[in-house]
């Protein structure tokens, strides 16, 4: 048995992976120790575990003017100051980070106690903090292949997206099933253009739709002429909604292209422009160069997807794509087989 210590924090690109990954190892008998954020989402998961939990007040330095990053700088060190307390409270044997600016102090910390370290990055290119720690650590996991980055002590495991019952399918119900997504934060764009891009097909299809905290009630409102859709500020378990669908309509995050792969879904994909590095964009063409699905950018004139959603629907254009055979991995078995192993 061991102490495991994982930190995760903002989003559920980062949060979901570690929180898989923590309930796993929690299974066969190792402790865990989550160090999270200020946000409600990280704390929530860890005490779906009962994990010793605790919280930092570290922020992001990219894209932020120099009094931001300043502040940041001071808050960095501080937070580390704050790990090294934890650290020597809980006695942590290993160490795995996310990603996400929460990693840093973290990874900080451990390098300077001599903490044996590990990282996980979900997309395909390297956010900031693992490409700093990506040094230090012993094993670097890849949740999908590196578009143009190359690190040391690479391993591609997939991105632990948990289990599903493989014999459930999207059922014939005379509608089409369509799950609509802006990942855990919401999408003002999917948000504000999916429902009406979607209104002449009312009694065609019906829909799930993820908004975001605080959206649900406009977008419920844009949807005033279905009556079958379900709207949702987050979905607990994004892998049956996307058994249950037909397609589905997204953002790019690292999770949900890997879910889709596993689960051979087709998808319109719409990568966040603001995305660092433009990841989105890169992890939407290695799931869309695979045949699985089609790429809308923000920047392209909206008949465009109105063209596209029009085929889906009314020509079935979403069962022309190829199909892959992606096999039923576990990313979360690998990754702490390995850490056990090298730790």
């Amino acid at each position: 048995m061991k102490r495991i210590l994982v930190a995760a924090a903002g989003t559920g690109g980062h949060v979901l992976p570690a929180y898989r990954f923590a309930k796993h190892a929690q299974t066969r008998g190792n402790e865990i120790i989550w160090v999270g954020g200020a946000r409600d989402i990280e704390k929530r998961y860890a005490l779906k575990i009962n994990a010793e939990f605790y919280s930092l007040t570290a922020t992001g330095l990219r894209g932020k003017n120099i009094l931001y990053a300043l502040r940041a700088l001071i808050n960095l060190s501080a937070s580390t100051i704050v790990c090294l307390y934890i650290f020597l409270r809980s006695k942590p044997d290993l160490i795995i980070v996310f990603g996400g600016y929460i990693s840093i102090p973290v990874g900080i910390a451990a390098i300077l106690l001599r903490k044996k370290l590990f990282t996980h990055e979900q997309n395909t290119v390297l956010g900031s903090a693992n490409k700093v720690l990506s040094r230090f650590a012993r094993i670097n996991f890849l949740g999908l292949p590196l578009h143009h980055d190359s690190i040391p002590r690479a391993k591609l495991v997939g991105n632990p997206v948990g289990t599903y019952d493989q014999k459930r399918n999207s059922k014939d119900t005379g509608k089409l099933n369509i799950y609509v997504t802006g990942g855990s934060l919401g999408s003002e764009f999917i948000n504000s253009n999916i429902p009406n891009l979607l209104s002449n097909f009312p009694e065609q299809i019906k829909i799930i739709h993820q908004s975001g905290k605080s959206y649900r009630e406009k977008v419920q409102a844009r949807y005033k002429n279905f009556k079958n859709v379900e709207v949702l500020e987050f979905v607990e378990d994004p892998l049956s909604v996307m058994q249950w669908s037909d397609f589905v309509i997204s953002r790019a995050g690292a999770l949900t292209i890997s879910e889709l792969i596993m689960l051979n879904k087709f998808g319109i994909i719409i990568p966040l422009p603001s995305a660092i590095d433009n990841h989105q964009l890169f992890n939407a063409e290695y799931y869309c160069n695979n045949g699985m699905g089609l790429i809308f950018q923000e920047k392209e004139d909206i008949n465009k997807l109105k063209l596209i959603l029009e085929d889906m629907i009314i020509n079935l254009g979403f069962k022309k794509f190829r199909k892959i055979e992606a096999s039923r991995y576990s990313a979360e078995h690998e990754i702490l087989e390995s850490i056990l192993e090298n730790g």
